[in-house]
């Protein structure tokens, strides 16, 4: 059974998910050409690691890390000061490229889109895998800089793709392949699916993606909530998830989140992704010429219980230096209080 097609339409979506590898580090090395294929690592002005080259990665840096435990394990890394604007500009330059091939570009986060493809193989004289195989080479031409993409009928199924083959990969997963790909993928690393939906689907014998997208429809009405509803579509390559090319003119407010599979109580580990979360949020509020003048922390453990604290700050801004301070404090009394 494994071995039969989720579907036999191969193409009746193409959308498209690139994930620039190594994003902020990967500038530096862009514009620092002597840095290439050399440890770097940004996050030199706050004393731990923002960003890391796949060269540190490899060599066991990990974000949020001291910059002595890096030193230790990593005593040739490049320490440099983050640069957000030009980590925004390059961002910017990424979306732009992509417009050329498509109007229909989703900004996902600053080194992540989603691009709708369907319909213009017609337009290109070729089929989807070339169309991305032209656009994955225009930005690491024109950019210096390298990307993941991936390439099927939803998001979540291209989501999948662009991780397949990372960094610097390509991967194209048409309707008749789909199983091939979700077969070996346990269904924790599902974009959208955490660790207790993923424990819950234990309990009825699903470990795989291949098993959760197998299962009859009556299943997933009866036992899952809407979200976890149109994951199942979009698995079985039913695009539910449009790519919404519209970007808001104004924002109240602007929220980074990141959901752990499985879940993490290392306090280096999560206060890195935290930092993460608060670089991307400041690029974007830059970018619509935004300033914060409030900071709200939370923290949801895997028993859904949300642990939060919200801070004025004595002024308005939108530069991660400024907010790094309060966002440590912030985190200390957070994870200390509720640990």
């Amino acid at each position: 059974m494994d071995n039969q097609p989720l579907t036999f339409y191969s193409w009746p979506k193409a959308i498209l998910h690139l994930d620039a590898d190594a994003f902020f580090a990967s500038c530096e090395q862009a514009i620092h050409p002597n840095l290439r294929g050399r440890p770097v690592i940004t996050g030199k002005e706050r004393g731990i690691v923002a960003a890391a080259s796949y060269e540190a990665k490899e060599r066991g840096v990990q974000r949020g890390m001291s910059l002595h435990e890096v030193k230790r394990v990593c005593p040739d890394v490049i320490l440099l000061p983050s640069d957000y604007e030009t980590y925004s500009l390059f961002s910017v330059r990424m979306y732009e490229i992509l417009r050329r091939f498509s109007p229909d570009v989703e900004e996902y986060s600053v080194d992540e889109a989603f691009v709708d493809l369907t319909g213009l193989r017609r337009s290109f004289h070729g089929p989807y895998g070339m169309i991305a195989q032209r656009m994955q080479e225009s930005v690491e031409t024109e950019l210096g800089i390298t990307v993941s993409v991936g390439v099927s009928l939803s998001k979540v199924l291209a989501k999948i793709g662009s991780k397949y083959n990372k960094p610097h990969g390509l991967t194209v997963i048409p309707g008749r392949d789909i199983h091939l790909y979700l077969e070996k993928l346990p269904v924790e690393k599902v974009w959208g699916i955490g660790q207790n939906t993923a424990a819950f689907l234990s309990k009825f014998g699903i470990t795989t993606a291949l098993q959760f997208a197998r299962r009859d429809e009556g299943f997933v009405q009866r036992y899952l909530s809407k979200p976890y509803r149109e994951i199942w579509h979009e698995l079985n390559g039913r695009s539910v998830y449009p790519v919404t090319k519209e970007s808001k003119s104004s924002y109240q407010s602007i929220s980074k989140a990141k959901t752990f599979t499985p879940p993490a109580g290392d306090k280096t580990f999560v206060f890195g992704q935290l930092s993460k979360n608060l670089e991307n949020a400041c690029i974007k509020a830059r970018r619509y010429k935004l300033a914060a003048t409030r900071l709200i922390i939370f923290l949801r453990t895997s028993d859904f219980r949300d642990r939060g604290v919200e801070m004025k700050l004595s002024r308005a801004t939108a530069f991660p230096a400024d907010l790094f301070g309060p966002l440590r404090e912030g985190f200390n009394h957070i994870y200390q209080t509720h640990n």
